[in-house]
């Protein structure tokens, strides 16, 4: 099993805090990386060592994923059940079918893997980790946070950074994007939020409207028509009702959530793949780990204060498809979603301590063109449509003399101070672990002070 070179540098992110005596290490993979190849591969390698492996999973389809790939790598592995607890080796299974036989193991895995580890920090994930002490614990995400903002800091001890976004786009590992924004037709500003997220049934009152739909459809087909699209909708009701009025318009729907039995949920997901099906609604049943290439668009009926979910839904076309080498994922915004967390590739500074710096809406650096909707980084015209934007000539600040620095200046100050008080790797390395950096951090550090020292 060969892996790529992005793959390998993550691996060694990940080797480097385990030496560093660390053994709870979240591995940042965004989608497209090869997260189920890299369980393959450190599978295969702990397998070597005649070491016991069980990989988590909360989704059948996950697991039916991960099962899939170690068996076209030849991976020996079963899906657990109450026979093979103690007797295999190589486990695949449940978060909550695990959560029920915790106590009939009598022999405990060495390496523990976590699929969408976000969820690490839920009580009966955390029974199962603290149940196991002593396993080396490695957890993947795209985004290493709690859709609440939350961070994973309780759970892990480190980060193992992977490639951005951007780079695998560059390197042709995610398909490019267009991103496109219509004007919002709700108003959302009444809004209340709740866990770090707008209530969808509040959301749902103001989106699940005929109009409302009406337009969703007449957008798909102006932009989208006759691709394969995932829907992401506000609650079940609304996911239902949009399927049903793609159906109406001749545009073959179907509708999925957690409470659909399993075997008309595979025979939806399947259709959908192979293309009866164009339009696949749901709320967030297919937000993690969903796996459908030859998809090309996603529509955003759903605003969301949570820029981990913003990531999963928006990126879920962006997949690469072998069979079409020049695809373009069309992404279509009808909640202005863009305008709260930016584009999916902008980059982002992770840190188990998850909190990302808040921004106001006019820091997001996102232009809709008046003319396509199309959304772009700032430049003088539309690169979709060609579209030239007025010059607009800005008049200069007046500065108060004396004006106060800003907290989050301070803040900034005090971290560079105590950047600066650190004095060897070591103190280096607890601020890194004490706010979630990679490891790799120290090294970057350590070489910048090398540098200025010669010169």
């Amino acid at each position: 099993m060969e892996l790529r070179p992005y793959q390998d540098d993550l691996i060694e992110e990940i080797r480097y805090s385990i030496r560093a005596g660390l053994h709870r290490i979240c591995a940042v993979a965004p989608c497209g990386a090869g997260k189920t190849v890299l369980f393959s591969w450190m599978t295969a390698q702990t397998r070597a060592k005649k070491q016991k492996v069980l990989t988590i999973l909360h989704r059948q389809e996950l697991i039916d994923q991960t099962s899939k790939t170690f068996d076209k790598f030849y991976i020996p592995h079963e899906v657990l059940n109450s026979k093979n607890i103690n007797s295999c080796d190589c486990l695949v299974a449940s978060v909550q079918t695990l959560a029920r036989r915790l106590d009939q193991f009598t022999k405990p895995p060495d390496l523990i893997i976590i699929d969408e580890c976000a969820h690490a920090v839920a009580n009966t994930w955390r029974k199962i980790i603290d149940h196991f002490p002593n396993a080396l614990i490695i957890g993947f995400t795209a985004t290493p946070a709690r859709l609440s903002g939350d961070g994973l800091g309780v759970i892990f001890q480190a980060l193992a950074l992977g490639p951005s976004v951007k780079e695998l786009i560059e390197m042709g590992n995610l398909s490019p994007f267009d991103y496109y924004s219509p004007p919002v037709v709700a108003d959302f500003a009444d809004l209340k939020v709740k866990y770090g997220d707008y209530q969808s049934s509040d959301v749902a009152l103001k989106m699940d409207k005929s109009e409302i739909i009406g337009d969703v459809i007449a957008t798909y087909r102006r932009l989208a028509d006759g691709k394969r699209a995932i829907c992401y909708c506000a609650s079940c009701e609304h996911a239902e009702h949009v399927a049903k009025e793609f159906n109406l318009a001749g545009i073959p729907a179907a509708y999925i959530d957690g409470k659909t039995p399993n075997a008309i949920r595979k025979t939806a997901i399947e259709q959908f793949r192979t293309g009866v099906v164009k339009i696949l609604t749901n709320v967030d049943l297919v937000s993690e780990g969903f796996d459908v290439p030859a998809m090309e668009a996603v529509i955003l009926l759903r605003p969301t204060q949570s820029v981990a979910l913003f990531i999963q839904q928006s990126m879920r076309a962006m997949r690469k498809d072998d069979d079409n080498p020049d695809k373009r994922a069309i992404i279509i915004d009808h909640v202005g979603n863009v305008y709260r967390h930016g584009l999916p590739d902008e980059d982002r500074e992770w840190s188990l301590e998850g909190k990302m710096k808040k921004r106001e809406p006019n820091e997001i650096s996102v232009r809709q063109c008046p003319k396509c909707y199309f959304a772009h980084m700032p430049r003088p015209e539309c690169p979709n449509c060609g579209y030239k934007y007025p010059v607009q000539v800005q008049a200069p600040i007046e500065q108060t003399k004396g004006e106060l620095l800003q907290i989050k200046d301070l803040e900034r100050k005090d971290q560079k101070r105590e950047i600066g008080r650190a004095r060897t790797r070591e103190d280096l390395e607890q601020i890194a672990i004490k706010r979630g950096y990679s490891l790799r951090w120290v090294d970057r550090i350590l070489e910048v002070r090398s540098k200025q020292a010669w010169r």
